[in-house]
Parts: structure tokens; C-alpha cells; sequence
């Protein structure tokens, strides 16, 4: 296991997409300003935490993360979404995401099943704070829009639990 996460090279488009400003962002988060210039984004958890934090806070949108996570275009899409995409079932696809994150980043994906249900919990490994709410909403969007986009369907959630 790795301890940074890779964030990916279209974020700061998607900011500006959804108005947000990239620098602003970095700045509140006490990052790097040339920090989306890199061709490889590498940060540590708490730096992630602070990022998505930031976004937060600088978008005032209290749905940004629900928003960066329902990526429709499957051209901005990372390896593992598009390995996810060519998955048998959405259930091979959250298997193939939860081994691709336990390889490369402090994050596990745990998938709990229960009869005709199927639980997606995410967890970081190496957090010391308590993880930004935006970026579990973009986590949220993100798993059920390659669900979305993998089955052709509609997926909706039956339920979903929040410990804020």
C-alpha cells in the first residue's frame, strides 16, 4: 500500500466547470499553487482531506462533491472507471474498484452482501482527521455513476448511511 493518492488531471476543469476556482482551492487548502500543473497529482491523505475541504468551503455548494462525482464524460474517466466499465456486473466492477484502491492508495473499498443487498463503504487507511464530506459525496456519485454508465441503467440507491 502507497501512502498518497493520485487525483486526477481533469480536476481542476471540472472546478472551473462547476465555478469553482482551482487556485482559490489551493490556497485554502495550503497546497502547492502549480499543484494541478504536475502530470502526475500525488498527495497524502490529509492533504486530500484539506483539498476536498477546501472545495467545500470555496464552493459554498453544498452538492459540489455529488456534482464531481457524476462525471458523464467517459473520455475524463480514470484506468479504473473504464476497467470497471468493461466489468460483467456492477458487482465485478466494485470488486475490480476496491482492488485497484487496496494496490495503489491508503484507501479500501469494502463491499458487504447481504441477500439482494449490496453495501459500499470507504475507509482511509492512514486518516488522522476526520475525511471531508465532499469528498465522500464524490466517492458516492462516482460509484454510482460508473454503475450507471457499466449497466446502462438506472441505479438507485436503496438507502444510504452517513455518520454526519
Amino acid at each position: 500500500m502507497t501512502n498518497r493518492f493520485r487525483i486526477s488531471g481533469t480536476l481542476a476543469r471540472r472546478l472551473g466547470e462547476l465555478g469553482v476556482s482551482p487556485v482559490a482551492v489551493l490556497r485554502r487548502a495550503e497546497l502547492p499553487m502549480g499543484l494541478f500543473d504536475q502530470s502526475r497529482i500525488s498527495i497524502t491523505t490529509e492533504e486530500m482531506f484539506a483539498l476536498y475541504t477546501a472545495i467545500h468551503e470555496i464552493s459554498a455548494d453544498a452538492g459540489i462533491g455529488l456534482k464531481l462525482g457524476s462525471e458523464e464524460r467517459p473520455e475524463r474517466y480514470n484506468p479504473v472507471a473504464i476497467a470497471a466499465l468493461y466489468s460483467r456486473s456492477f458487482g465485478d466492477a466494485l470488486k475490480r474498484i476496491a482492488r485497484y484502491k487496496r494496490l495503489v492508495s491508503p484507501q479500501e473499498i469494502r463491499i458487504m452482501e447481504r441477500g439482494e443487498e449490496c453495501a459500499v463503504e470507504f475507509v482511509w487507511l492512514l486518516a488522522e482527521t476526520t475525511e471531508a464530506p465532499t469528498w465522500i459525496d464524490m466517492c458516492f456519485a462516482w460509484t454510482v455513476t460508473i454503475g450507471r454508465r457499466g449497466t446502462g441503467r438506472s441505479i438507485n440507491p436503496s438507502r444510504v448511511e452517513l455518520r454526519r
